[in-house]
């Protein structure tokens, strides 16, 4: 899931500092579950299991939801080097992601406390606390074979100075997947984000930034998985050109309640004489 927050932004895909996980900068393809029940079209839910619910580590926001009277806490560590003028390191964690099942069929509640981050960018080491994040998931329906749904969600400016966005955030998502076969699958999200940024004056500006992504997954033994995606963002920052994200990982189910996650990303664009990557890992935990 994508997350708004300043030093989210920066960490995985951004120059200036600001961040999306996506709810953010984060997530596994859609995949059925090994038992999932039927509906009464006779087409099984796909989205019975964590593997299936996890929407962490990629931008890609994964289209299922988490089910009634269930919680899932998405949790992560991040750190992103950036190379060039002004590089340093950045790390970002718990990047906590709170999803909570509601009573109205394929909705849940979601929550995206404030996280920690320290950072060296510039030869300034600064630590703080990021923006928070409230917002909503829609599975709006699903196939055989396919399956849509949409999420939203806004940020307000709640976190340390260094690493607030400053003004409140909005992010609408379009998700998607689509399984060809029983191991290999395809998810994408076409973000639309309106964010807030300080410009060189300390002066707060607005800016938008429209954020495609697809990532393909391969079904392994022993309820695992592994991913590689592309996404690109047609801002990187207010006042800065469109960038691109490559990244790649494996996700791993320890039982029906617990799941872990490594990553690697990097983005081939330079902007400013600077480039970055990062290397990651996460725990989620479904009750």
């Amino acid at each position: 899931m994508i997350r708004i927050s300043s030093i989210a932004l920066a960490a995985f895909v951004l120059c200036a500092a600001g961040a999306l996980c996506a709810p953010a900068l984060a997530d596994p393809t859609p995949n059925p579950s090994p038992s999932p029940s039927p509906t009464p079209s006779g087409v099984s839910d796909p989205c019975t299991s964590i593997l299936a619910i996890v929407t962490r580590p990629t931008v890609t926001t994964d289209v299922c939801t988490v089910r009634e009277g269930h919680l899932l806490v998405e949790n992560g560590y991040t750190n992103t080097t950036t190379t060039g003028p002004g590089g340093g390191n950045t790390v970002a964690y718990p990047q906590s992601f709170v999803r909570i099942g509601s009573n109205i069929p394929r909705i849940e509640i979601d929550w995206t406390p404030p996280g920690y981050n320290k950072t060296s960018l510039g030869g300034a080491v600064v630590s703080g606390a990021s923006d928070m994040a409230f917002g909503a998931k829609w599975e709006a329906g699903y196939s055989a074979n396919a399956l849509w749904g949409a999420n939203a969600f806004v940020s307000v400016p709640s976190g340390d100075p260094a690493f607030s966005a400053g003004g409140t955030q909005y992010v609408a998502n379009l998700n998607w997947g689509y399984s060809f076969n029983s191991e290999i699958s395809a998810a994408g999200t076409l973000g639309f984000n309106w964010l807030t940024a300080y410009d060189a004056n300390h002066t707060l500006q607005h800016f938008s930034s429209i954020i495609p992504s697809v990532e393909f997954t391969a079904g392994l033994p022993d309820n695992s998985e592994a991913f590689v995606e592309y996404a690109y963002f047609s801002h990187a920052g207010f006042g800065l050109p469109g960038k691109s994200l490559i990244d790649a990982g494996l996700i791993h189910d320890f039982g029906p309640h617990l799941q872990a996650d490594i990553e690697y990303g990097y983005s081939p664009t330079a902007i400013n004489g600077q480039k970055q990557h990062y290397a990651g890992f996460g725990l989620s935990f479904m009750y």
